[in-house]
């Protein structure tokens, strides 16, 4: 069961002062290092006898972990106050099946109460050296701090790079809220492109991306800057762009650089995959507005 799921489990079971003292080790732990059981009491605002006992529990239920005289969240108690977020906002009532996992983010199905279903996306990068960190103790606070700062900050990114390109476009996923390391979604019923599905109009669905391209770069001022077949996905007839955290403003000194490797590893992936042969250079000056036409 992965962390996520442990996470959803453990969701109702938590007395308060086991919140307040996980709240006051997020805390502690993204601003302060590794807090001792001092600190954490300060923190948590709970007399150091409670914050003993809560901590206690916290370790059994996997959502934190001793680190010499000190303690750090876990994977798991991240995603845990995450999913208690959104709760908290009514968005989501259950964790649903696993969608799909990639090298740093896995995909939750998300059922609100009223029946309807989101995509939850949780961050995971670095997560083979998170990992080592509960093997070790030499820098283990800058190593989770790292991580911590990572993942978090990818959902950010993600949340609001989507936020801009929000009603430009179908072909962009709508972001409905982010927590920590996670970012809730509009479910899309597809898949990547580097499967090689098939395709009612391959050259119909490459000019479509190139267009959102175009869109993103000339009205939201972004680029996606990762761009490939990994990050498209299609249902036979429609396609849409997912995967923002690495987005860059278009004023950024490199986005020539790096929306011309998107082009490329577009225009490359639809030519050997469903024969549509475009000229990488005539698409870029498309996207960029220095060409009023793809032809």
């Amino acid at each position: 069961m992965s962390s996520t799921e442990n996470a959803a489990r453990a969701l109702k079971s938590l007395k308060d002062e086991e919140w307040r003292t996980l709240a006051g080790l997020e805390r502690a732990s993204t601003g302060y290092g590794t807090p001792d059981l001092g600190r954490l009491s300060r923190m948590s605002r709970l007399p150091p006898e409670r914050v003993r006992f809560a901590i206690e529990a916290l370790e059994r239920k996997g959502l934190a972990s001793r680190r010499g005289r000190g303690f750090v969240l876990t994977r798991q108690g991240v995603e845990l106050m995450a999913l208690k977020d959104y709760v908290k906002k009514d968005l989501i009532f259950a964790l649903g099946a696993i969608i799909a996992k990639g090298k740093e983010s896995d995909v939750y199905e998300a059922l609100t109460e009223e029946g309807a279903v989101y995509a939850l996306k949780v961050y995971k990068i670095g997560r083979t050296s998170f990992t080592k960190v509960r093997r070790k103790r030499v820098g283990e606070t800058a190593e989770f701090k790292s991580w911590v700062t990572a993942n978090y900050n990818a959902a950010r990114r993600e949340y609001h790079a989507l936020r801009k390109l929000e009603g430009l476009s179908p072909v962009f996923p709508k972001a409905v809220a982010y927590s920590r390391s996670t970012v809730l979604l509009e479910e899309l019923s597809g898949v990547r492109l580097s499967q090689r599905p098939y395709m009612e109009d391959p050259a119909a669905a490459f000019r479509t991306v190139v267009e959102s391209m175009r869109k993103a770069y000339s009205e939201a001022g972004l680029v996606n800057s990762d761009l490939s077949e990994y990050n498209i996905l299609t249902n036979g007839s429609s396609v849409w762009l997912i995967d923002w955290p690495q987005a860059v403003d278009a004023s950024h000194p490199n986005s020539g650089e790096m929306l011309l490797h998107d082009v490329k590893a577009v225009t490359t992936f639809f030519r050997r995959a469903y024969g549509v042969v475009a000229d990488p250079k005539k698409a870029y000056d498309y996207v960029t507005g220095k060409s009023a036409d793809l032809e």
